[in-house]
């Protein structure tokens, strides 16, 4: 199984939201950090999350 990275805004909450997925967590993290100022990162609880082949979901990245 392809390994996908996903910027997700509210990982873990209700209303968690898939924003942009990537091939790597190097270019999954570029983007975010491109597109997210530090205040935001925290206040919008964006994570970085990948799929696993038994369909759940970790935000180790």
């Amino acid at each position: 199984m392809k390994r996908e990275f996903t910027v997700v805004e509210n990982a873990g909450y209700i209303g968690e939201a898939d924003i942009r997925s990537f091939p790597s967590s190097d270019k999954a993290i570029a983007w975010r950090d491109r597109h997210y100022e530090p205040d935001e990162l925290e206040s919008l609880h964006v994570q970085i999350a990948c799929d696993l082949p038994d369909g759940s979901r970790t935000y180790e990245y």
